[in-house]
């Protein structure tokens, strides 16, 4: 079933990028090779079309037909070449624009979900900041019913086939150095971890943020502050094979977490001015995700084998974080909020399974 969505999927991604290639700016070539075929075709319709019948007043009737003749069979092989011609430069038009295309720098990863900023469009902006790149769209906006994600799995099955998709863009622009994905978005915070973890922390990524104040996209360029995360480990437990860590960046979410988890041993994470967007500093991201990967390798280290997500936090911190994690670190359950639950956190996304199996959605019975 997942290699039919897979093909599904592939065969939709072809068909939007021959969408694009037709309604965009178009070349000389292709205006040429058009009219090319239009007027062969034309012309060869006209021609064979062309009958003329003339009745006696004896009662014969004449028929000639414009085809039949030498002339009708002269501008059937000039309008069969103009069709040939054409039919060429159009061919040799899009495999230009395939190969063009192959060199771009940029490929576009954006992640929409929980809302749709409108009001600035992610491609341009990135696009006259960074010059051209191909665009790969995880729009799970029809997974939403009444702002809460109801099908979760379709929704991770989506983001795990573009996000391939993405990566097959980036290899085809091997050969260029400065080749690199650009991500930005409104994932839930799992879809966040799993795209990181999924892209890697060997690919080039730059990172942008939907900045809601101001109503425009923006790359991580804020200046650095003292506002950083604070981890506490005090009430870690070395002994115990699973661990909860508890992200409050953008919302203070530690009561609610806790009284979700169902393991004793916990690690906050905390800033000591919580507010969204206050982690929009490359410098501070770049920071502090070595002390998670320190901390990941700990637990490693101790022989942790599962670690429990719960984090308020924005999608460039989601992402890096998720970045950071690798087969060799424990199995991660990151858990979804959904606001006027009973239960807060009804499900969770789990990956990096040892028998390297795709992510699945579990469900929080707590």
């Amino acid at each position: 079933m997942t290699f039919f969505k897979d093909l599904m999927y592939r065969l939709l991604h072809w068909g939007d990028l021959l969408f694009k290639w037709y309604t965009r700016p178009k070349s000389k070539l292709f205006t040429i090779g058009k009219f090319l075929v239009v007027s062969g075709l034309s012309s060869i319709g006209l021609t064979t079309a062309l009958k003329i019948a003339f009745i006696t007043p004896e009662g014969y009737e004449l028929t000639a037909s414009f085809f039949e003749n030498d002339t009708g069979i002269f501008i059937l092989l000039i309008s069969s070449c103009f069709i040939i011609v054409g039919f060429f430069l159009i061919i040799y038009d899009a495999l230009l624009t395939i190969k063009d295309s192959g060199k771009a720098n940029n490929i576009l990863v954006e992640h929409i979900a929980l809302f749709k900023p409108l009001s600035s469009s992610f491609l341009s902006t990135v696009t006259k900041a960074k010059g051209k790149m191909r665009c790969v769209k995880i729009d799970l906006s029809e997974y939403y019913r009444d702002g809460v994600l109801s099908e979760p799995s379709d929704a991770v099955n989506d983001t795990r086939v573009m996000l391939k998709n993405a990566v097959a863009s980036l290899s085809d622009a091997i050969g260029n150095e400065s080749a690199s994905i650009h991500y930005g978005g409104t994932p839930p915070v799992c879809l966040g971890f799993y795209s990181g973890f999924f892209i890697g922390n060997t690919t080039s990524v730059m990172l942008w943020d939907y900045d809601r104040d101001l109503e425009e996209w923006h790359c991580l360029d804020r200046s650095f502050d003292s506002n950083q995360p604070i981890i506490d480990e005090s009430e870690y437990k070395q002994d115990l094979d699973e661990v909860c860590l508890i992200f409050s960046i953008s919302f203070n979410i530690e009561k609610v977490a806790r009284e979700t988890t169902n393991t004793s041993s916990i690690i906050t994470i905390k800033m000591p001015h919580i507010g969204h967007d206050n982690m929009s500093s490359l410098s501070k991201l770049l920071k502090f995700k070595k002390e998670f990967r320190a901390l990941l390798n700990k637990f490693t280290q101790d022989g942790i084998k599962r670690i429990h997500i719960f984090c308020a936090a924005q999608s460039s911190f989601n992402f890096t974080m998720g970045q950071q994690i690798t087969r060799n670190h424990p199995e991660c359950i990151v858990y979804e909020f959904v606001n006027r639950e009973v239960h807060p956190y009804p499900w969770g996304l789990k990956f990096n399974n040892k028998d390297c199996s795709p992510p699945i959605v579990i469900e929080n019975k707590k």
